[in-house]
């Protein structure tokens, strides 16, 4: 390839680079979904899974589709490109998992599925693939043999990725912890809840949480105790403790000390109470279908005595496998003292599913995060929410001066990728 080619080549990449960045908060006209699939390891064993491609501009074209990281080697499927006409607004696509007898070490094995856009007149001939991710978006970089034998051909696409997680057991018994807070206002309760993830290969009978709260000088104040549950192999559970707040406003620290059968965890995490806070009061779903855009009605509440700047919820949307198949924020707001306001957010919900679902919710305002995680329930024309307090698409935003700099490293790390590429394909010329 000669000089020129490949100015031209890198000039392509960051236009197209650069364009994507644009479209942040666009719906992509290539997607997939779910984004996740999680698999218990089993020696041996043959697993057939299966994806949904999305063609969410009705257009005519060729996704290409190739596996990446430790694991792409067990991984199998009959053909490497499917054909997209106008009329078709998806495609499931089926792979196999070929689990070997032993696969070290414990613990979680990743790997990737690369779904790419390419011409519609291109369905072979791919002789070398990159990506690079930035922000929410994949950029592509694939060659392919042009219409002579010397002659190749380079485009820069959109890319989507499909993740594969295996599931190693560790030996006997071993809990993996996290722990999230329901902040409060003095005199309301505190509630700590303490996520268990069993990764070993026995179940666990018993686990009980003992929490310190810990105050500005780093004394404990209290302790607090969460009632006994068992958690499967493979499995999780959550402990819930509550505190009911009795102190002045400010920064605290919980530390929890989880006991399962005869073994030790910690975890622990710093909480407010009082001070700024803002929570979040209802969520209603109106005049939904599935397979339609639900629109996310969201009522929030300011219980902080002066004025708080950029208020946004934040949502992931998890299947009972902890698979992603949503990831959305509202736009933000500015809230009086004490005033309540509606914030809205979008979720595509083509090729998902009926069913139960965990919401992640995270409420973000100035430098403090509110986290919920509700239960949700996915029907045919509804979307329920547990919103209980003891309840174990895209939106666009505009840019500012402040993304400019980020842009051009962006840029800079795809053309320093680009140049990579390159020197091996010259090399291997």
């Amino acid at each position: 390839m000669s000089w020129q080619s490949r100015s031209r080549l890198i000039t392509a990449v960051l236009v197209a680079s650069l364009m994507i960045l644009c479209s942040a908060g666009q719906v992509d006209a290539l997607g997939v979904t779910p984004g996740r699939s999680t698999i218990d390891f089993e020696p041996g064993k043959t697993i057939k899974k299966t994806f949904t491609i999305t063609n969410n501009e009705h257009k005519r074209f060729n996704a290409y589709i190739y596996v990446e990281d430790s694991i792409g080697k067990y991984i199998t499927f009959d053909t490497p490109v499917i054909a997209f006409d106008e009329d078709d607004s998806s495609k499931q696509f089926t792979y196999t998992i070929n689990l070997p007898e032993r696969l070290v070490p414990p613990g979680d094995h990743w790997g990737k599925i690369i779904i790419m856009e390419l011409p519609p007149d291109v369905d072979s001939g791919i002789l070398e693939t990159s990506i690079t991710s930035m922000s929410d978006k994949t950029v592509g970089l694939i060659e392919y043999a042009g219409d002579s034998a010397e002659a190749t051909q380079i485009v820069a696409t959109v890319a989507v990725i499909h993740q594969v997680r295996i599931k190693v057991p560790y030996p006997g018994k071993y809990m993996q912890l996290d722990m999230s807070v329901q902040e409060a206002v003095p005199g309301e309760p505190v509630r700590f809840f303490v996520k268990m993830f069993n990764l070993g290969k026995e179940d666990i009978a018993d686990a009980r949480a003992s929490i310190d709260i810990l105050g500005p000088t780093n004394e404990v104040i209290a302790t607090i105790e969460s009632g006994p549950v068992s958690v499967k192999s493979m499995q999780k559970g959550e402990l819930l403790a509550v505190w009911n707040t009795d102190t002045n406003p400010g920064l605290y620290h919980a530390s929890a000390t989880v006991r399962y059968d005869g073994e030790v965890g910690k975890t622990s995490k710093n909480f407010y109470v009082g001070n700024m806070l803002v929570d979040m009061i209802d969520i209603t779903v109106k005049d939904f279908s599935l397979g339609d855009v639900a629109k996310f009605d969201m009522l929030v509440e300011s219980k902080w005595n002066q004025p708080i700047d950029n208020v946004y919820a934040h949502m992931v949307i998890n299947d009972q496998n902890d698979n992603k198949v949503a990831d959305f924020k509202t736009a933000s707001l500015d809230m009086e003292p004490f005033e309540k306001a509606h914030v809205y957010a979008y979720w595509d919900t083509e090729g998902v599913l009926e069913g139960d679902y965990i919401a992640n919710l995270a409420l973000h305002y100035g430098d403090r995060v509110n986290e919920r995680e509700i239960r949700t329930k996915v029907g045919i024309n509804s979307i329920r929410m547990d919103f209980s307090p003891t309840a174990g698409a895209v939106i666009s935003e505009e840019g500012t001066l402040e993304q400019y700099p980020v842009i051009m490293l962006i840029a800079l790390l795809i053309a320093i990728n680009l140049g990579w590429f390159v020197y091996f394909r010259k090399r291997r010329s």
